[in-house]
């Protein structure tokens, strides 16, 4: 009898177990679900590397600024990438207190929009830019720049659209590193070179382009050529010497995201 008791015992235990896995793998995502699973990082803002400009004369910063505006065919991943850049230029023009060509920047970016459902956000900034424009209003410029940034990545994180996400705060990354660079080229010191010092953020932008799967985002040549120079670019990042960069360095990083900038102008 006891042993009768001990079988039953066993074989409801069986049951049981085999119910709960099978209940365990009905909540678990079937394959294709489990491939659109990504682990995209938020990344920081490139204000971080720009907090450097506080100890640089206007008149230096204004000589930063791209002397053309950056421009490219009208494509969803393009104008993503465009967007960010734009950003970081309209943030170095208004440091360095040009009005011509934040009006230029800040209507190129205004037509990068439609593909990428960010009417509002942009258009809401291009109003606010001209009448600060008009004004002077340096820092109320900055400060709208700074919330047009967060307001535009986070309706794009929200919206779980990672791929432009990630192409955007690339474009500003890229930009905002080689204008950096350029400027520290200028007039080299191995403690200017410090704020380039952004290990976790190029090691999250290389993972989350990576993380990227989009058929007719990864088939780019210009999204292959950033891949394969943001790769580059972390590697050198990280090899920095206590926490500075030498000046072959420094031309280097100018030459990887200065790469990146040309395979998304072609």
């Amino acid at each position: 009898m006891m042993k009768t008791r001990l079988i039953i015992a066993v074989i409801a235990l069986s049951l049981l177990f085999s119910w709960g896995c099978k209940k365990k793998a009905d909540q678990l995502p079937d394959e294709e679900m489990a491939s659109m699973i990504t682990t995209f990082a938020p990344l920081p803002s490139f204000k971080e590397v720009y907090a450097s400009l506080d100890q640089v004369q206007v008149k230096d910063i204004a000589a930063a600024v791209p002397t053309e505006i950056f421009k490219t065919k009208q494509e969803e991943v393009r104008n993503a990438f465009s967007l960010g850049l734009l950003t970081a230029d309209a943030v170095l023009a208004a440091k360095g207190r040009d009005k011509n060509k934040l009006r230029d920047i800040s209507a190129q970016m205004m037509s990068l929009t439609g593909l990428l459902g960010l009417e509002s956000e942009v258009n809401r900034l291009g109003d606010e830019m001209k009448t600060m424009i008009e004004k002077s209003d340096w820092d109320g410029l900055d400060k709208a720049l700074d919330f047009h940034k967060e307001d535009v990545e986070s309706a794009l994180w929200e919206a779980e659209n990672y791929d432009n996400y990630t192409l955007m705060l690339m474009g500003g990354w890229i930009e905002a590193a080689n204008r950096i660079a350029w400027l520290v080229d200028q007039d080299y010191s191995a403690e200017r070179t410090k704020v380039l010092a952004q290990k976790g953020t190029f090691n999250h932008l290389h993972s989350n382009l990576k993380q990227i799967k989009s058929e007719h985002v990864v088939e780019q040549a210009a999204f292959q050529t950033a891949l394969e120079n943001v790769q580059e670019l972390r590697e050198l990042i990280n090899s920095d010497q206590d926490g500075v960069y030498n000046k072959e360095q420094i031309k280097s990083i100018i030459e990887l995201t200065g790469n990146i900038k040309a395979a998304f102008q072609e």
